[in-house]
This record gives structure tokens, C-alpha cells and sequence, in this order.
């Protein structure tokens, strides 16, 4: 099973849509797929369709601190909490959806950190790939949840300096969550920065070049040039309002027609093949 993290400490920058576009492509190579949404504010669990969820993560990592008996264990758990997306998903999709509480869990005095990562192992041998979504809030307790949990980061990135900045942040997360000795998690692999947002050619900006150049600076070969580029672009994943269309109709980027879907569609799987070692039937 891979597992795969999106995750900056800025917001608006690409975590939610390249979690769906992954997980849109993923389901169309026919890989079961679940998606994890640790953002409190739920956007990727509206967006694949969960309404009122009955059990959400919030329940799964929830540890009540003055119980007697000890909690139950997530392996197990997590079968009652994972839904299938809504109607205009494939059936092979699943969620861990989210809700507004979660955000309590950041608080909380309980060790509940490495929940998720014993809950996945519950899904071992059905699911094929796990996304997380992963909120922006620096050094929190679900995004450590989210890097404990993980084989791999994604970490998009606009460039613009809240793109730059929040990759940089990210990097020194990640970097404490896999420190030798930290006893979370010292196989975490930084697989990418990824471009993301990017403007259209004509509304590239002196400004934008000049993060570009700082984000090489910084992560050198970690960003990935291996996305395809528009004409006179840079690699990465250009802003086309058919992801906001899709976004909105709670629909997978594979439904959508049309040029700029079909573009994105590549760089989601581009992405897929720089992250998954197994490949759907």
C-alpha cells in the first residue's frame, strides 16, 4: 500500500486539488483508492461527495483522557469510519472524511499521533493507494498524524512567497518528524515540490521567476521537473477553471471534457507515477 501526503503550511496552494486529481486518476488506472482529509474545514470530503458523515476521523483519532479501559484500536476502527464517494465517483474510491471538530484534536493532551498510521495497517491488502490531505497549520498535531503515517511528501507549492514560505516550513516538519532517534517516522521520503497553481504563460510575473529560482535554491533537484510543461512554462500544474468547475460539481477531473481537463489529467497521473509502485489492473 502507498501513502502519499500533500502537504505546505500555506494554504491555497494546491494540497486539496492535486489530493483529487490524484486520487480522480488513481481510480481510473483502477487502483482502490482511499482519501484522508485531515483538514478540519472538510474541502476534500465535500468535494467527493460525503455529506453528514456517520463516524469521520475525528472519531478515529479522538481518545477520551479519562477513560478507564484503553481506547480501540484503529486497525479496526477504521472500517466503520471509511465511506465510499458520492454519486459521479468510481465505486473504487473511498473517503476518511473530515468535519469541523477535528480541529479539537489539536489540543488534545493524549499521545493520538500515530492512530492513522495503525489504522492503515487495518486497510493493508484492500486498499492500493491512500492520499492525504493534509491542513497548513505549522508543526500541528494532525499534520505530524499526516507525516507519521505517510511513505511519501508532496509538497505543492505556488510561486509566490506564501508558496515558497509555506514549502519551506513544510521542510522543516518533515525534516523533525524523520529525524534519526525522533521515533515517528524515519523512512518519510520527500518525493517532490511540486509547481502548482502556476499562472498562464502571459501572466508570469518577474516575481515568479525569482521564487522559482529560490524554491531550486532550496530543495535543488526535489522539485520536479519531470511534469510536463506548457509552452514557455515552467514544470508543473498550470491554474485552469475546470478544476474549480469540477471542485464545485463534486465530480472527478476524469469526467470532465475538453483541453485543459485533459491536461491536467496528465500532471495528476504524472504525479501517480512518481509516487505508486503498484499499478492497477
Amino acid at each position: 500500500m502507498d501513502t502519499v501526503a500533500n502537504y505546505s503550511e500555506k494554504g491555497g496552494v494546491g494540497k486539496t486539488s492535486n489530493s483529487a486529481g490524484m486520487v480522480a486518476e488513481a481510480a481510473e488506472r483502477g487502483l482502490n483508492v482511499l482519501a484522508v482529509d485531515l483538514d478540519p474545514r472538510a474541502t476534500l470530503t465535500e468535494e467527493l461527495g460525503v455529506k453528514d458523515p456517520r463516524f469521520t476521523l475525528n472519531d478515529l483519532l479522538y481518545i477520551d483522557p479519562e477513560a478507564d479501559t484503553p481506547p480501540g484500536d484503529p486497525a479496526e476502527l477504521i472500517h466503520d469510519a471509511i465511506v465510499r464517494a458520492g454519486d459521479g465517483w468510481p465505486s473504487n474510491v473511498w473517503v476518511l472524511p473530515s468535519e469541523r471538530p477535528l480541529g479539537r484534536r489539536e489540543t488534545d493532551s493524549t499521545m493520538f499521533e500515530a492512530r492513522l498510521r495503525r489504522a492503515l495497517e487495518g486497510l493493508d491488502g484492500e486498499i492500493d493507494l491512500v492520499v492525504m490531505d493534509v491542513p497548513p497549520r505549522a508543526g500541528g498535531k494532525l499534520a505530524t498524524c499526516a507525516l507519521i503515517a505517510a511513505k511519501k511528501v508532496l509538497i505543492p507549492a505556488t510561486l509566490t512567497a506564501d508558496g515558497r514560505l509555506g514549502a519551506e516550513q513544510a521542510l522543516r516538519t518533515i525534516r523533525f518528524v524523520s529525524s534519526p532517534g525522533s521515533g515517528m517516522n524515519e523512512n518519510l521520503e520527500i518525493a517532490g515540490v511540486v509547481r502548482s497553481i502556476l499562472p498562464k504563460k502571459d501572466d508570469m510575473r518577474a516575481v515568479n521567476h525569482f521564487v522559482n529560482q529560490q524554491l531550486v535554491e532550496t530543495f535543488g533537484d526535489k522539485v520536479l521537473d519531470s511534469l510536463t510543461a506548457d509552452e514557455g512554462q515552467y514544470p508543473g500544474i498550470v491554474s485552469y477553471s475546470v478544476r474549480e468547475e469540477c471542485r464545485v460539481a463534486c465530480a472527478p477531473i476524469t469526467s470532465a471534457p475538453g483541453r485543459e481537463a485533459k491536461k491536467l489529467r496528465g500532471w495528476y497521473g504524472q504525479l501517480l507515477d512518481h509516487v505508486v509502485t503498484q499499478k492497477g489492473a
